[in-house]
């Protein structure tokens, strides 16, 4: 009947680092890229189709598969909503739709719609989700050569997350991170000489669901367990009730996170005109939980020469407050017959800082990054990019990169030292 459309979009993608000691990849992703070529980072495909039940009323449907925190491919739906125009200058949409924390947020995903490979990781990696299920509100209107949009928001988001694949030798599965109670507002205004600007807030309670937190608070448990009645341990079992509700109170204090504040603020501008595009955002995070306050900001500049477009960025994500700290656990020392527990008393409490200081350095992401790369429209509906990056890491510091197991060797010194890291990207990306 003519009011149906269908279109979509993918990356075909290669990545290649300068170490194995960690792995580059979108924050967040089950794996990543080393210094054998890795596609997993960037490729994509995405199906969308939009129907128009009426002139105001339309649904819409996005399909899409990519490298997800399960090690996977799986196609998952990351839109589906309704939308109506109530007004000429009035929208309203609900149902699941793409989370607008920053200026790219609608095609973030569509490498075509993007100069560089990727959308900036040191701004963009910061929240751990794309996409939340609610309600959105835009209302548009001209204030003389400028367009301005606000956009009111609120619903619920909820994403899997991986930050390392196996902690001394335990396997992990991804971490949930789940925002209630989201709540933002976007205002953008569109000038007629090629410049944009964007200002937004939101703020929500998040909430964490850890299996390296679950282990910790598990461990706690069943040391506080411990009886008389207990083969061996006998009579020093308060000593092993005292570790274990010292590794319980510690984690609780400064890992589990329910129904904390976050918030997240970003302004950005581009500027499109003739040969030119210029683009830059500065966002800060904001938490009452062990999750890191952050300050990130990029700025690229791309220069359009025929059907080529070379480009030069610089960006930077800092830790301001790592907001919590470690109480730490102290073990007993015992004299008499349960002197010779202390050892084992000793070892208990180490492994329980450690895991609990290993958790919270997840949070260490500071990393600076210079980027060169250019974009060469082949066809009208393709383009070919190719991009290095040269990431700095300071000492105490993961940056954004995924590790296979942090408690190795190999990962404490990529922690404990400033490094270098190279990434050469290329891709083909195509909408249809």
């Amino acid at each position: 009947d003519g009011n149906f459309r269908m279109s979509g979009f993918g990356t075909l993608g290669a990545v290649h680092t300068s170490t194995n000691d960690v792995y580059f990849n979108y924050p967040g992703q089950g794996g990543g890229a080393g210094t054998t070529p890795d596609m997993s980072p960037d490729s994509k495909l995405a199906v969308q189709g939009t129907y128009k039940f009426t002139p105001t009323i339309s649904a819409t449907t996005q399909i899409m598969t990519r490298y997800d925190a399960n090690s996977q491919y799986i196609p998952t739906v990351d839109w589906a909503f309704a939308k109506w125009q109530a007004l000429p200058a009035l929208s309203v949409r609900a149902g699941k739709m793409g989370a607008p924390f920053f200026m790219v947020s609608d095609f973030r995903n569509v490498g075509y719609a993007n100069t560089t490979v990727r959308p900036n990781l040191d701004v963009y990696g910061q929240v751990p989700t794309d996409q939340f299920e609610g309600a959105d509100a835009t209302y548009q209107y001209a204030l003389g050569s400028t367009t301005i949009n606000a956009t009111f928001y609120a619903g619920d988001s909820s994403a899997d997350y991986m930050s390392a694949f196996r902690s001394s030798g335990r396997e992990l599965g991804p971490s949930n991170f789940r925002l209630k109670k989201l709540k933002g507002l976007n205002l953008t205004a569109e000038m007629d000489n090629g410049l944009t600007l964007r200002a937004g807030y939101s703020k929500s309670k998040i909430s964490l669901t850890s299996d390296s937190v679950n282990a910790l608070l598990a461990t706690g448990a069943t040391l506080s367990a411990v009886n008389a009645s207990t083969p061996v341990i006998g009579a020093a079992y308060p000593a092993f009730n005292s570790i274990g509700a010292q590794i319980t109170s510690s984690t609780t204090a400064a890992l589990v996170t329910n129904d904390k504040d976050i918030s997240f603020v970003g302004f950005g501008a581009t500027y499109d005109q003739d040969n030119w595009i210029i683009s830059g955002e500065y966002t800060k995070r904001r938490s009452n939980s062990f999750i890191a306050d952050t300050t990130g900001w990029y700025t690229n500049v791309g220069y359009r020469v025929g059907k080529f477009t070379p480009y030069l960025g610089f960006s930077k994500l800092s830790v301001n407050s790592a907001n919590t700290t470690l109480t730490p656990v102290v073990a007993p020392v015992l004299s008499g017959p349960g002197a010779a527990f202390n050892t084992t008393l000793a070892t208990y409490a180490a492994q329980g800082n450690a895991g609990i200081q290993s958790v919270m350095n997840v949070e260490k992401l500071a990393q600076r990054t210079i980027t060169v790369g250019s974009r060469w429209d082949v066809l009208p509906n393709v383009a070919l990019k190719a991009q290095w990056d040269q990431i700095h890491k300071p000492a105490d510091s993961w940056g954004l990169f995924f590790t296979k197991d942090p408690s190795a060797a190999t990962e404490q010194s990529f922690l404990n030292n400033r490094r270098k890291v190279n990434v050469l990207s290329v891709s083909m990306d195509f909408v249809f």
